[in-house]
This record gives C-alpha cells, sequence and structure tokens, in this order.
C-alpha cells in the first residue's frame, strides 16, 4: 500500500466518523480494525526509515526526503489514531446525535 492508498483510506475513514451514529457495529469494528492496520503499518514504515537513517551513509537530500517521509507517516498514523479513538468512544457518537 502506497502513501495515495493510506491516504484514501484515511479519508474513507474520517467519512465514515463524520457519519458514525448511521454504523452499524459490524462497520464500526471493521472501521476500527483497519484504522488499527492502518496504524501498524505507518509505525512500521517510520521504523523503517529510522533504520535506513541508523543505518546508512546518506547524502543531505536523501536525508531530508527520508525525514519528510517519516513525518508524512507520523501525520497520517496520528490522524487515523483519532479516528479509532473517535469510534471507540461512544459518548461523542452519541452527542453528534442529539
Amino acid at each position: 500500500m502506497g502513501i495515495r492508498d493510506f491516504i484514501h483510506f484515511l479519508e474513507e475513514h474520517q467519512n465514515r466518523l463524520k457519519r458514525s451514529q448511521g454504523l452499524s457495529d459490524e462497520e464500526i469494528e471493521q472501521t476500527l480494525r483497519e484504522a488499527e492496520t492502518m496504524v501498524g503499518m505507518a509505525n512500521a514504515a517510520i521504523r523503517e526509515l529510522e533504520s535506513v537513517l541508523v543505518n546508512r551513509r546518506l547524502n543531505l537530500p536523501e536525508e531530508h526526503a527520508v525525514r519528510f517521509a517519516q513525518d508524512v507517516f507520523l501525520y497520517l498514523g496520528g490522524e487515523e489514531e483519532k479516528v479509532k479513538e473517535a469510534l471507540r468512544e461512544p459518548a461523542p457518537r452519541d452527542a453528534a446525535q442529539g
């Protein structure tokens, strides 16, 4: 899965979250599983990029590119974490209904 795919799934999860009061329990669980997978993938990518920085000699432009990719995955993983937290908390969804 590439960054574009990750962004697509994140947007889909955020859209589901916006209409979470209309989601079935099964849809919520599926979204949570997908979000957990996405966070795991982002964390794995961050670790791999860190190992590239630590174990290889990079020129400055390459190092900047790797650090930029890490920042992208940190941001995307953080956004997916927000989806997970919101779906796990019933109170915000209930408040959205009222």
